[in-house]
């Protein structure tokens, strides 16, 4: 299982594979088990499929500007409201929300400091992680948003 370091922003998917504030892109640094989703301007997209972390599966794209990874997204892919998919309720995705947020705020021991229906934002010294109930896309993600310099 893939551990989230809380204190750093790294996700550790293996032993050769972390993800942390400004790593190099893939151009530069080979990236494991990852497949180029987009490339535009500055930005890089690359997707990793069933990255286990917090008792939960999700799709991870890792998005590099300038070469440096900037952001994270986390799909959740095994949760009630992935599987009912367009069947899903936005009470469904708002319960889920609230399950995944509970579940960070306990392994990160810091709540969020921002709590709406649709999103819950924690902020760290690295930048800021936001769960958010998608009623377009009918899912709930995690965004990963790296701030200042690595």
């Amino acid at each position: 299982m893939a551990t989230f370091d809380f204190s750093t922003g790294t996700l550790a998917i293996d032993a050769s594979t972390n993800l942390f504030r400004g790593r190099p892109s893939p151009d530069e640094s080979p990236l494991t088990g990852a497949t180029e989703l987009a490339k535009y301007g500055e930005w890089e997209n690359y997707g990793i499929k069933s990255v286990k972390v917090w008792g939960k599966t999700f799709g991870v794209t890792a998005r590099f500007c300038d070469k440096k990874l900037a952001m994270l997204d986390f799909v959740w892919t095994d949760g009630v409201a992935k599987k009912l998919d367009w069947s899903a309720t936005e009470e469904d995705l708002v319960k889920e929300k609230k399950t995944l947020s509970k579940i960070i705020a306990t392994e990160a021991q810091s709540p969020c400091v921002s709590s709406t229906t649709g999103a819950d934002t924690f902020v760290f010294s690295w930048g800021t992680l936001t769960v958010h109930a998608d009623l377009r896309s009918m899912g709930v993600t995690t965004s990963v948003a790296y701030t200042g310099r690595e």
